[in-house]
Formats: C-alpha cells, sequence, structure tokens
C-alpha cells in the first residue's frame, strides 16, 4: 500500500464510504482496508460515524495529508500541518469557500465606470492602478506647469 492509498482511504472514510467500497475503489483487498482502519482508531467503525467522528471538532489529523496534527493549548485548533499542505487543500477544494461570508463590495470605477469586487475596502475608487494613473494625471488637464519658470 503506498501513500497515494492510504491518504485515499483517509479522505473515503472522512465521506463515509465503508471498507468494501473503498477496496473497490482504490483496487486493494478488503482485509488490507480492514488491517490499516484497525491501526488507526478514528477510522473504525461504521462509515457515517467516522465521517462525523473525522468531519466534527477538534481535527487531530492534517485535512489535507492526515499527518497527526499537535495542537497548541491556546488558540484556535490547527487544520493543516504546514502552509503548503494548506494552499494545495484550498487548491484542491475551492467550491467549499462560502464568498457571501466574505466582505466583498460591488463598487464602481470612477475613471472607466466598470463594475468591480473589492475585497474589504469600501473606500477603493479605481478597479486598478492604470484607471487611478489615467484619472489622476490623464485627463486632458495639464497638471504640471513647472517648466514655464519665468517665460
Amino acid at each position: 500500500m503506498n501513500d497515494n492509498q492510504r491518504q485515499g482511504i483517509w479522505k473515503l472514510r472522512r465521506d463515509g464510504f465503508g471498507y468494501g467500497a473503498i477496496a473497490q475503489m482504490l483496487n486493494l483487498s478488503l482485509g488490507s482496508v480492514k488491517q490499516y482502519c484497525r491501526r488507526h482508531p478514528e477510522l473504525k467503525g461504521m462509515g457515517q460515524f467516522v465521517k462525523y467522528h473525522l468531519g466534527e471538532g477538534e481535527r487531530p489529523y492534517c485535512k489535507n495529508c492526515m499527518k497527526k496534527l499537535h495542537h497548541a493549548v491556546q488558540g484556535r485548533p490547527k487544520k493543516f500541518c504546514s502552509n503548503s499542505c494548506r494552499a494545495m487543500w484550498w487548491r484542491e477544494n475551492q467550491n467549499q469557500h462560502d464568498k457571501t461570508k466574505t466582505s466583498y463590495d460591488e463598487l464602481t470605477c470612477q475613471n472607466c465606470g466598470r463594475f468591480f469586487l473589492s475585497y474589504a475596502s469600501p473606500t477603493r475608487k479605481f478597479c486598478g492602478h492604470p484607471c487611478y494613473v489615467e484619472h489622476r494625471f490623464r485627463k486632458g488637464v495639464v497638471h504640471d506647469n513647472s517648466t514655464q519658470h519665468g517665460n
């Protein structure tokens, strides 16, 4: 059994699949899946119980690679063992990000009039730096008269 198959067992057990279904999906024998799950007490039991146990509360394992996590006494419990695991998991699970809970505001650019989404900054006026520069310096009005000293 390789690491990909081990991670597959963890992910499928977290999704509530039974030993037989996992064995068929990963092309493993039923005995090897059962034996692996017996060695890890979190994976033993009925599929729905394991799904509830691994999906709720304090997570003892990384959501991506299933390594054991060591939680600090204070603070929020960890979900990932490293920043690379966190980035990889979110890259694969972008559909689980609820954008309605984040503070996106729909604003109108003062230069081009297009609508744009601003993340957590309701004071933005322009959709990007090029629009800011065009509005500030290139609106047809000459703002710089510094070259006409005494002439």
